[in-house]
C-alpha cells in the first residue's frame, strides 16, 4: 500500500533539499547558491558615484581600524579598505551593463575558519539593480556563487574578503546599489546587521570586451536589423 505523506513532511523535505547547497559554514542563504572552495579574481572594479556614510577604515577579519581613505578610494578594489553604510551606496559600472557582479566584503570582527563565528559579516548587505541612481528604481539581486577564500588568499587582511559573493540581477543594469540588511535564512526584520555594515568593492567577473569588439558586436547587431527590416519590407 501507498503510505500517506504529509504535506508538512513534503515541504520540510522540499526546504531541506533546497537549502543543501546554500549552507556556508554556520549561515544559511535564502538563495540556491554554489559554494567555490577558493578564490576568484576580479577582471575590473565598479566606480564609486555617492553615499554610505563617509566612514572608512581597515579590517583583516577579526579586528578594524578607522582610516582617512576617500569613499570612492575605499571602493575603488580589493584592498581590504571599507566603506560604511547605510545610506545606500551607489556605483556604476560605467557603460558596461552587468547582470551578475562580485561583492567583496570586509569582515571587520567575528571571522573564523569555515565562517563558523559571526557567520553574517560576510553577507551584511543587499545588492541592488537600479535604472537610475536611486533606491525606488533598484530590484534586489540575488547570490549565486560563495568563494570561501574570497579574492585574496595571502595578505595580513585576507580574511577579511572571505566568503565573496556573487551576485545576479533580473535585467543588465550599470547601477548598483548597496544597502544593509542580508539575504540568511531566518533573519529578523531587517537583517542581521540592520542599518549599518561595511563592504569593500564591487567588481566583474567576467572579461569586459574590449572597444573594438563592442564596436563590432554592435555592428552585428545593426546588420541583423537591417535584414530583419528588408525581410519584413520585402515579405
Amino acid at each position: 500500500m501507498l503510505k500517506k505523506i504529509s504535506l508538512a513532511a513534503l515541504l520540510t523535505t522540499a526546504l531541506s533539499s533546497a537549502s543543501a547547497l546554500t549552507v556556508v559554514g554556520s549561515a544559511t542563504l535564502v538563495d540556491t547558491a554554489t559554494v567555490q572552495s577558493g578564490t576568484i579574481t576580479p577582471k575590473a572594479y565598479l566606480t564609486y558615484l555617492f553615499g554610505g556614510d563617509r566612514v572608512t577604515g581597515t579590517a583583516d577579519g577579526t579586528s578594524f581600524a578607522y582610516g582617512s581613505a576617500t569613499p570612492g578610494a575605499a571602493m575603488s578594489s580589493a584592498d581590504h579598505v571599507w566603506l560604511q553604510y547605510d545610506p545606500a551606496i551607489f556605483m556604476t559600472s560605467g557603460n558596461v551593463a552587468l547582470t551578475s557582479l562580485l561583492a567583496i566584503p570586509a569582515i571587520d570582527h567575528g571571522w573564523t575558519s569555515g565562517n563558523t563565528g559571526e557567520f553574517w559579516e560576510p553577507f551584511e548587505f543587499r545588492i541592488w539593480g537600479c535604472t537610475s541612481a536611486e533606491l525606488s528604481s533598484c530590484t534586489e539581486g540575488h547570490i549565486t556563487d560563495v568563494y570561501t577564500r574570497g579574492v585574496d588568499d595571502l595578505g595580513p587582511g585576507k580574511n577579511a574578503d572571505d566568503f565573496a559573493s556573487v551576485w545576479a540581477f533580473d535585467r543588465p543594469y550599470t547601477i548598483f546599489a548597496i544597502t544593509s540588511g542580508d539575504r540568511l535564512l531566518g533573519s529578523p526584520q531587517g537583517g542581521l546587521s540592520p542599518g549599518e555594515g561595511e563592504i569593500d568593492a564591487l567588481a566583474i567577473t567576467n572579461p569586459v570586451p574590449e572597444p573594438a569588439e563592442w564596436a563590432l558586436m554592435l555592428f552585428g547587431l545593426g546588420a541583423m536589423g537591417y535584414v530583419a527590416r528588408r525581410r519584413r519590407l520585402l515579405g
